[in-house]
């Protein structure tokens, strides 16, 4: 399987998994079953809470993986500015890297709340 396909199902199944993440929070707020030692008691809770967050790192990098390859190239920003296209390579790079590394920050802080 090529890696654009893969990532197009990987955003999609991340997306259907936050639908039905949300329903699940909505169902135990509104039978009255959401508590603090549901948050930090319940194993099944911690595990979707965990996947949540993977996979809106995953879902956000696809995404802007996205933006980067189709809006920050030598074309497009040479309608900006002519010198800016130089650079257009160093940029895009700039921004996968800075959003890679805020993910992996991201994920370690959410998770070490969760677990913790």
């Amino acid at each position: 399987m090529k890696l654009g396909k893969l990532l197009w199902y990987l955003q999609r199944y991340s997306a259907i998994y936050f639908l039905l993440f949300l329903g699940y929070i909505g169902f135990i707020v509104f039978t009255g079953g959401f508590s603090f030692e549901l948050i930090s008691d319940n194993l099944k809770f911690k595990i979707l809470s965990s996947l949540f967050i993977i996979f809106a790192c995953m879902h956000a990098f696809v995404g802007l993986w996205t933006i980067g390859t189709d809006y920050l190239t030598k074309r497009t920003l040479g309608f900006i500015s002519s010198p800016l296209s130089v650079y257009a390579n160093f940029i895009r790079k700039s921004f996968e890297f800075f959003f890679v590394f805020l993910g992996f920050f991201l994920v370690v802080f959410y998770l070490l709340i969760i677990w913790s």
